[in-house]
């Protein structure tokens, strides 16, 4: 039995993974034969007399400057790791040098990407990591540590060190092994570079679950999760991963730190939540012990329709603090809802019996109050029969007291066939001048929909004719994420400008209602900005005296998140 639906046989061989756009070769968007309809679509709704095709320049256009490791370097860092896995070839440099944001993404599509990494290593065992930063620590080399290289923060930006010569990408990829597994404890050890499913694949095989399914779960690894204090849709019942690990080895330029294999203590700063979301400043996250479970007994997904935000809102509030054991609790705003019911249309027959079966069901949501502005929520059970059932009738006691109507399993099991599936929809796009960006943040429930409101209103003013819209996604028991899409025509002459405006703009508007910059996806260095004000001078000092302490030379992923 396997924990929903997972590729454990993903190639991940960097000649089959997309160096410009997101996800593998062999994979693409599962509609894509309907994008004739999309790009119309889009077309309508952004007020475009044509569709322009923006076609990505090919990887030998690409400005790629020469490398700067010298001779000395590549025989030394090859002597660590063996000649086959240093690399600085284009395509390994290209690779490396960018993570998946739209910005990332964008730059590589019309070549205007300026800073390249100069070669990528790929160790298998600790002490290689270790005789790598310790060469780079005094050859003047920085050292970005990439997972999947799934970011969308700017986390992989290609940020030289000061007096520092050279950029290095240390790749973990190559370190993935189960390294103990105690079913008595219930957890397990893996080395970091391990990716998402092949990681849940083998924990499925002996009858567990991590649990931890991020959007970008089929492209990032274990160690990018706890760099980037990341969440997975099932966190109402397994936590994000931060409350998931049980114990963190990271390894430093001035040695290793490694936590113990605790439930719990009293000792000083929790090291484990000082290496969650450190982003590659502190050192080289090599293992993890994390928390499992037994996969459970059954599942039940399934959607409800709300009248309006606020009643899903109070809906998932009331869920949480009644402690209603729920997987998921997922909210879609009206214009997402709105977006989902026309790609739900795609590729049907308009016959007059569905046409009639489209009434009858838009007379009857009328007929029970629910109009244009009916708002969606996913709720996802998973337990024994009992406590699913149990449950189940618990929520159906809360929908109804919120006016809302039980809209069956299907729309959960659509959810889970093609959850991982929607980034693919940007890389289509942007071949026909369209772009997406996604933002998140989170606030507690009496300022949640004054906050909804206000991110959509700055994301819609940034960009004219854009679609903006946005889902609540992690819920907890003061409040909840929110997370924003906007779909935008791009600008013709100045596209980077057009992003810099829509990410001052909405950044501004979370900072201004003291909500934080991220909830899940780190802070890179495109959030860095907000990041630091929100902060203060004195906690950003006390982190930069930890980086030196560690990192003596600074030579981790400079300039990133808290770095100056």
């Amino acid at each position: 039995m396997f924990y929903h639906e997972l590729n454990p046989k993903i190639d991940y061989s960097r000649s089959n993974l997309r160096w410009n756009a997101w996800g593998a070769n062999d994979q693409d968007f599962g509609r894509k034969s309907q994008m004739p309809e999309i790009l119309k679509l889009l077309q309508r709704e952004f007020n475009l007399n044509s569709i322009r095709e923006t076609p990505a320049v090919a990887l030998e256009d690409i400005k790629l400057p020469n490398g700067k490791l010298s001779a000395s370097d590549i025989k030394n860092l090859s002597g660590i790791v063996g000649k086959n896995n240093l690399k600085t070839d284009r395509l390994e440099r290209v690779f490396h040098s960018a993570g998946k944001s739209y910005y990332d993404v964008l730059r590589l599509h019309t070549n205007t990407l300026k800073s390249f990494v100069d070669g990528v290593i790929y160790p298998k065992k600790d002490s290689e990591i270790i005789k790598v930063l310790e060469y780079c620590s005094k050859n003047k080399i920085t050292v970005i540590p990439f997972g999947g290289g799934s970011s969308v923060v700017g986390g992989l930006e290609v940020i030289k060190g000061k007096g520092q010569k050279a950029v290095l990408s240390l790749d973990m990829t190559e370190m993935t092994e189960l390294i103990s597994f105690d079913p008595i404890s219930m957890t397990a050890t893996f080395q970091a570079g391990i990716y998402g499913p092949k990681l849940e694949y083998g924990l499925n095989l002996k009858g567990y679950t991590l649990g931890h399914f991020p959007q970008s779960f089929e492209y990032s690894t274990l160690g990018g999760w706890v760099a980037a204090r990341s969440a997975g849709q099932q966190s109402n019942r397994y936590g994000k991963i931060e409350e998931i690990i049980s114990s963190v080895k990271l390894i430093s330029p001035n040695g290793v730190v490694e936590t113990l294999r605790a439930p719990a203590a009293s000792i000083g700063p929790d090291w484990n939540q000082i290496i969650a979301g450190s982003e590659g400043l502190l050192g080289v996250i090599s293992e993890v012990t994390i928390k499992i479970h037994r996969i459970p007994e059954t599942r039940k997904y399934f959607g409800l329709v709300f009248p309006d935000i606020l009643s899903s809102i109070n809906f998932i509030r009331k869920a949480n603090h009644e402690e209603i054991k729920t997987s998921m609790l997922r909210l879609s705003d009206a214009n997402e809802t709105r977006l989902y019911e026309y790609l739900g249309e795609l590729g049907k027959k308009n016959t007059a019996g569905r046409k009639f079966k489209k009434f009858l069901q838009n007379s009857y949501l009328k007929w029970v109050g629910i109009g244009g502005n009916k708002c969606v929520v996913l709720v996802g059970l998973d337990g024994s029969r009992t406590e699913v059932d149990r449950s189940f009738n618990s929520l159906k006691n809360l929908w109804k007291k919120g006016g809302a109507i039980y809209a069956g399993e299907k729309l959960g099991q659509n959810w889970i066939h093609s959850r991982y599936n929607m980034p693919f929809l940007r890389n289509h796009i942007m071949q026909f001048g369209m772009g997406v960006d996604t933002m998140e943040t989170s606030t507690t429930y009496d300022r949640l929909e004054d906050l909804h409101k206000a991110g959509i209103e700055s994301l819609q003013n940034s960009i004219p004719s854009s679609i903006a819209m946005c889902h609540l996604s992690h819920s907890y028991h003061d409040g909840a994420c929110l997370y924003y899409t906007i779909l935008f025509p791009m600008d013709e002459k100045k596209p980077e400008d057009q992003w810099f405006k829509m990410k001052r703009m909405v950044s501004d508007t979370f900072h201004a209602h003291k909500a934080p910059i991220s909830h899940h996806h780190g802070v890179g260095f495109d959030h860095k900005k907000w990041y630091q004000s929100g902060l203060g001078k004195p906690g950003i000092d006390a982190l930069n005296g930890l980086k030196k302490s560690l990192d003596q030379k600074e030579i981790l992923n400079p300039g990133k998140l808290f770095h100056s």
